[in-house]
């Protein structure tokens, strides 16, 4: 081998983790552009565009305080009355964890921070929701394959002040 051809699959295999965390940014910022078509669904305030970011076969499951969907149509029914019950809504991630597990798939975790009311005027989710949102893609188009969401609980109230003892 000659100097030239060792210096050429140097740089080949110095370039080899680079790639591999150029691919994994491209994905992480695929399944982030996709968080942000979940808001977007939402927003519209139709169920069924939102519904249509989930797989539509059985690998699908969507998870909200317990109860579980097995399925869109479930998760269409469940969800409608919300749907048709919000008036604004605007909503940002903040934080935000993404997760990559592979070239096609990967996990979103984030908080939801809302600013948004029903018909009657209350809040919609005032201390913002969590939302875990597995992405996998699939014929080349991403798909929530499944889905956990909880409410953010209210903040803790501060603990008294317990004066220190005297000796």
């Amino acid at each position: 081998m000659n100097a030239s051809t060792i210096a050429r699959l140097s740089l080949a295999l110095l370039a080899l983790p680079a790639h591999h965390a150029s691919a994994q940014q491209a994905v992480a910022d695929s399944i982030r552009y996709q968080a942000e078509r979940f808001i977007g669904a939402l927003a519209s305030r139709d169920i069924d565009q939102f519904v249509s970011l989930f797989m539509p076969d059985p690998d699908f499951i969507y998870v909200d305080a317990g109860r579980i969907y097995p399925d869109r149509a479930a998760l269409r029914a469940a969800g409608a009355g919300f749907f048709g019950r919000i008036k604004t809504f605007k909503a940002t991630w903040n934080p935000v964890k993404i997760v990559v597990t592979g070239p096609d798939a990967g996990a979103f975790t984030g908080v939801m921070q809302v600013t948004g009311a029903d018909t009657t005027g209350a809040v919609i989710w005032p201390n913002g929701k969590i939302w875990t949102l597995v992405y996998q893609r699939r014929g080349g188009q991403w798909w929530i394959v499944q889905a956990h969401e909880a409410n953010v609980p209210p903040p803790r109230a501060a603990a008294p002040v317990v004066p220190a003892a005297r000796p």
